[in-house]
């Protein structure tokens, strides 16, 4: 029998114990004591590892395979990570940062894929990567699916998955598609938002590299904007907030890698997103949860510059949504951090929707000016609070520009009290 090496020996005491899994829930003092004992021991098993790489002259690919996958585990967070052990861990990574495809070929194969492989994804054909034409199982293949998750009990796989994706360039991520998408997938369709919003990270770190192409003929692209959008509906979870905002961006970079500028496919993607799942979906449903809707209103920008004047047709939802966080009453006490977010989304539609900008004139006008007045009154040095103000002299000045200076309104304003309004309405014009 062969002797073990070091480097073995190391890699066995690497193992994250799957009880780190419910970590944060975790009310057995036995098991949390034993917990954080091993997360301490893995630190000095670390340090022996990077010890031992320095003194070994060869290793097998084998094993280099699972120091990777072992040893990415702490390259990242979670609750069995400490700064130390991530910083030991990135410089034992260090001596792989060259990786080719062979060599993460050896660490999916080897070490990710027999742990998905128990609970296949039933849209995926975990062969090739391919969209399935019809669900594995009938319409209630998904319920086995969601059986018996044997790859929660391996925390350490998002690290892992993450690691690879960052060092995996077009041609790699091309290479080994029938080993990333399948356990993407299996957490972007997960029932909790926990995981959704990780698999959420991993496609924007998929997106980085993935060709247009690939998307497309694999039929993933259907599947990725159809999972993004189910994202958008967890409205009531303590992740909600940070799905938001990690959804829509990725689902507009899939949109705009996958579809042609202009084309009518784009624009109705677009759309789908903004109409369906923002104004229809969380501004709806989630009309109570303000961290959500927060989350939404900054993500409006970012929307609006990608759907162009065809945010216009949306306007009868968005300028009353917009406006109402910036007037003052009694049960509308947001936090200016909420309107300083409302006010930079309708700065993006007032600049997308010049020419029909003009009808709503009033409206946004009215709404600028009780916020300016409100905080005037306040007379706060608070730096959010001077951020809005100058976000509300950029509004007026926008509007002031697109509905010419000559609009009798603006006067009416400014003979009130030149003293307060002289600064809003006077402020340097932008270019629009």
């Amino acid at each position: 029998m062969a002797q073990e090496q070091p480097v073995e020996h190391h890699l066995r005491d690497l193992r994250v114990p799957r009880e780190f899994a419910k970590y944060d829930t975790q009310t057995d003092a036995e098991v949390i004591v034993r917990l954080e004992q091993w997360k301490q021991r893995a630190c000095n098993v670390l340090s022996a590892l990077r010890e031992s790489l320095h003194n070994q002259d060869a290793v097998a690919s084998e094993i280099k395979a699972e120091i990777i996958y072992r040893v990415s585990a702490f390259d990242g967070d979670g609750p069995w990570v400490s700064d130390f052990c991530r910083a030991v861990a990135q410089d034992i990574l260090s001596f792989f940062k060259d990786t080719n495809i062979d060599l993460l070929e050896l660490v999916l194969r080897n070490n990710v894929k027999p742990i998905f492989i128990v609970n296949p994804h039933p849209n995926i054909n975990i062969e090739t990567g391919r969209k399935l034409p019809h669900s594995a199982g009938g319409p209630l293949g998904h319920l086995d699916y969601l059986e018996a998750q044997e790859w929660k009990s391996h925390p350490e796989i998002y690290n892992v998955l993450s690691w690879c994706l960052e060092h995996a360039e077009g041609r790699v991520v091309e290479g080994l598609w029938h080993l990333f998408i399948p356990p993407i997938m299996t957490y972007l369709d997960d029932y909790q938002a926990a995981y959704k919003l990780e698999g959420v990270h991993l496609v924007s770190m998929l997106l980085r590299n993935a060709p247009a192409g690939l998307l497309r003929r694999t039929g993933v692209d259907a599947l990725l904007l159809a999972s993004l959008k189910t994202c958008l509906t967890f409205l009531h979870n303590a992740e909600t907030h940070q799905l938001i905002r990690a959804a829509v961006p990725t689902y507009i970079h899939l949109v705009k890698t996958t579809t042609s500028p202009g084309s009518a496919t784009r624009f109705d993607q677009l759309c789908s997103l903004l109409g369906d799942s923002i104004i229809g979906n969380i501004w709806v449903y989630a009309s109570r949860e303000l961290d959500a809707l927060e989350a939404s209103l900054q993500a409006i920008p970012e929307i609006v510059e990608a759907l162009g004047i065809g945010t216009s047709r949306y306007l009868k939802a968005l300028v009353p949504q917009l406006v109402f966080p910036l007037v003052p009453a009694p049960g509308n006490d947001v936090s200016t951090t909420y309107k300083l977010a409302s006010a930079r989304a309708l700065s993006a539609v007032i600049y997308v929707c010049q020419p029909r900008i003009y009808k709503w004139r009033g409206t946004i006008l009215s709404a600028i000016l009780k916020c300016w007045v409100d905080l005037a009154d306040r007379s706060t040095e608070d730096p959010e609070a001077l951020t809005l103000l100058s976000e509300l002299q950029h509004l007026c000045a926008t509007l002031t520009v697109i509905c010419r200076r000559s609009d009798p309104e603006f006067d009416r304003v400014l003979i009130l009290n030149p003293a307060l309004f002289g600064s809003l309405l006077y402020a340097s014009e932008p270019s629009v």
